[in-house]
């Protein structure tokens, strides 16, 4: 077992980008000659088989099951193994429970700066703390395992990067990302489906639908199932499968039109760039895409960001922050992320 141990139970997309710092501190250590030493990475059962692929992570372990008794089970588990620096990566309650019970302090943890959201949130007021990514907080918490800053850095690799098959597809292959947690985050289905049958309708490539259980509830009878119905021969629909898989698929694909969502996360994670539509949430929480070639599409709407994460219902009941995003403008994007994807 590595002597560093980091806690961080979810979610998606935050353990994509946790797995960034992840890498780099693995990239920087090796490049410089140091030992990787990779970590051991507690995380949800749901996560385990995709976490175990993040470069710098050499175990993963999970509780069994949920509540207090499942995460009593492990703090002996891992109490046992006796880690040397252990680093609480979530900073929440099930976290601070399981540090309790093995009798453990975190020698580092995650900084939230939830006060300075909040205060963007009801106030508009602005704080230099909120010009950090959520990387960048995350890498904050393994400064101290780097090499010194004369040693170079190594070029930033994703973190899943060996997911992404070697053989593009060929012909622009498009991904389309359609949900997100909550409704509100959720550019309508039926623009997905316009910006689809534009993609075949003006390339020789193909798409793939990647949906979710919650997806499903909506997807059948949609303009998006229709438009994939209607030519089957060119789309496929990636339903709900293991998480190493849907990031192998998302890998085959040039470019991912996406909701902001853990599926723009780890599409990045195996360098699959995105164009990523943002509503009630904004640039200030640290969730934008990261790869050069990704974009952000956006509205300024004056009751922006109105929810820390996309749950609060719209109170205009329009979800303008979406709405007003049209489909000339998507399909743009697309084609030029694309253009750029399949280089």
């Amino acid at each position: 077992m590595s002597q560093t141990l980091v806690i961080r139970f979810g979610s998606l997309g935050d353990l994509c980008l946790l797995g960034w710092a992840l890498a780099r501190r693995h990239d920087e250590r090796a490049a410089a000659g140091l030992d990787p030493d990779p970590v051991t990475l507690v995380t949800k059962p749901a996560f385990a088989a995709l976490a175990a692929g993040f470069r710098g992570v050499g175990t993963v372990m999970a509780p069994d099951d949920t509540g207090a008794l499942a995460v009593a089970k492990l703090a002996r588990r891992l109490a046992g193994l006796k880690p040397g620096a252990v680093v609480d990566a979530h900073n929440v309650l099930r976290g601070h429970l399981l540090l309790g019970l093995m009798g453990r302090r975190p020698d580092r943890r995650l900084a939230k700066d939830t006060v300075a959201r909040l205060a963007l949130l009801r106030g508009g007021r602005t704080d230099p703390r909120l010009d950090r990514t959520m990387v960048d907080r995350f890498d904050e918490l393994f400064a101290g395992d780097r090499p010194p800053a004369a040693v170079p850095a190594p070029a930033s690799v994703p973190p899943l990067i060996h997911l992404r098959p070697a053989a593009a597809a060929s012909g622009p292959l498009l991904g389309l990302a359609p949900g997100a947690q909550w409704d509100t985050k959720r550019w309508p289905e039926d623009r997905f489906a316009a910006v689809l049958a534009h993609h075949l309708e003006r390339t020789a490539g193909k798409a793939r639908i990647f949906l979710g259980p919650r997806e499903e509830t909506w997807f059948a009878g949609s303009a998006l199932a229709a438009a994939a119905a209607a030519t089957e021969d060119r789309v496929d629909v990636i339903r709900s499968g293991s998480l190493p898989d849907v990031a192998a698929g998302l890998g085959t694909c040039h470019a991912v039109l996406t909701n902001d969502s853990g599926l723009l996360h780890l599409a990045e994670a195996v360098g699959t760039p995105v164009v990523a539509l943002f509503g009630p949430t904004v640039r200030a929480f640290g969730y934008f895409p990261r790869l050069p070639a990704s974009r952000v599409l956006e509205i300024a709407i004056d009751c922006r960001p109105c929810s820390r994460n996309g749950k609060r219902p719209c109170h205009r009941g329009d979800l303008a922050c979406l709405t007003r995003l049209g489909t000339d403008e998507v399909c743009a994007a697309v084609a030029a992320v694309l253009g750029e994807g399949a280089r």
